[in-house]
């Protein structure tokens, strides 16, 4: 074992707090369930403070490397420590992904995974239609292509370093990677062409969306084994609780109109979350037009912002809260948050709705 990272284990082993973290898990559950909370989980994004003895490896060495990645998943991911959390206090949940990007799905289907610099991976898309065709003659179901393989020995690692740490072992979640959409991964394998496919190969990109679906459905719960969020019905993405046990990426999906999201993509946004008993659906940028849609989707359990300052909240939570779906990672200005009218903002919100 890397002896940064085993000093780094032993440190956490003596100074984790499983019975805090149970009752930030309660919090949660219940913000996201629209009960009655004494308060709204919190979480802070703050930088390591100087003083703090570990500093994250780069992300080149971390993706070849599973202990310098679980190294980096225990001191800084996603803007949050969990390392730095008893200096922090905040509704932080301690949770660690294999951190490789948005590209494995995509890498089911032979997406080219390129790694530019220090920045996570990337796919270069295929040149046309029908190179990308031949790539994807293939089994989506074989989690021995691309990076599956990767994957798998990324959290029996973690798990093989976290067996001689029992109280990190019990208080850290091993919750799934980022396993995008399935809209997400065809324009990460087609690129900006998709777009027009929409409208010239319509069934075509329908068929290659089904693929991308039942990719992303299978590895998951291939995954699912070596995971411990152990919640039914809740799960743990981007560094917080969310509703359902998928989430869905659907940053590409903000790009197009909202009567061709209804009619192309959210049949297989539904199809994923549906055979994972429920899930989310993120995006970053304004999606605000999506939202109609979105909320007819049955198996829709939350909605995750990525730029939340982008969309009108009021408005979508007006829409959402007739479901009781959450919206999750909501920011606030500073001055609510150091004044505490962010309390006085959202509580009369969720007690009303009891």
């Amino acid at each position: 074992m890397n002896g940064e990272l085993e000093r780094l284990l032993a440190l956490l082993d003596r100074t984790l707090d499983c019975e805090r973290q149970l009752r930030i898990h309660g919090l949660h559950v219940r913000a996201l369930s629209y009960d009655s909370v004494e308060r709204l989980p919190l979480i802070l994004e703050v930088p390591l403070p100087p003083e703090c003895p570990f500093r994250p490896f780069r992300y080149r060495e971390a993706f070849d490397d599973p202990d310098k990645m679980l190294f980096n998943e225990l001191v800084s991911a996603f803007g949050v420590s969990i390392l730095a959390h008893d200096r922090i206090g905040d509704d932080l949940p301690y949770t660690i992904r294999a951190n490789c990007g948005t590209v494995i799905v995509a890498s089911i289907f032979g997406g080219r995974v390129e790694l530019i610099d220090d920045n996570p991976p990337w796919v270069r898309p295929f040149g046309d239609a029908d190179t990308l065709r031949r790539a994807c003659d293939c089994d989506p179901l074989d989690f021995g292509r691309g990076l599956c393989p990767k994957i798998l020995d990324i959290y029996h690692r973690y798990h093989e370093a976290l067996a001689g740490f029992p109280n990190v072992k019990r208080s850290v979640k091993l919750v799934l990677p980022d396993l995008q959409g399935p809209f997400d991964t065809v324009e990460l394998l087609r690129g900006s062409e998709i777009f027009v496919d929409l409208y010239e190969q319509p069934d075509w990109v329908r068929e290659m969306l089904t693929m991308a679906a039942g990719a992303q459905v299978g590895f998951a719960r291939h995954l699912q084994p070596l995971l411990t969020d152990s919640e039914p019905g809740f799960a743990h993405q981007h560094g917080t609780a969310m509703r359902g046990n998928i989430l869905i990426r659907g940053d590409s999906s903000v790009n197009v109109s909202a009567d061709m999201y209804r009619q192309q993509i959210a049949e297989h946004d539904e199809c994923v979350m549906r055979s994972l008993d429920g899930g989310g659906i993120h995006f970053c940028g304004n999606g605000q037009h999506l939202i109609p849609s979105m909320m007819e989707l049955p198996s829709l359990r939350c909605i995750d912002f990525g730029q939340p300052e982008m969309n009108d909240l009021d408005a979508i939570y007006a829409q959402a809260s007739t479901r009781r779906i959450p919206l999750i990672r909501v920011r606030v200005a500073e001055e609510e948050l150091v004044s505490g009218r962010v309390l006085v903002l959202c509580l009369p919100r969720i007690d009303g709705l009891k």
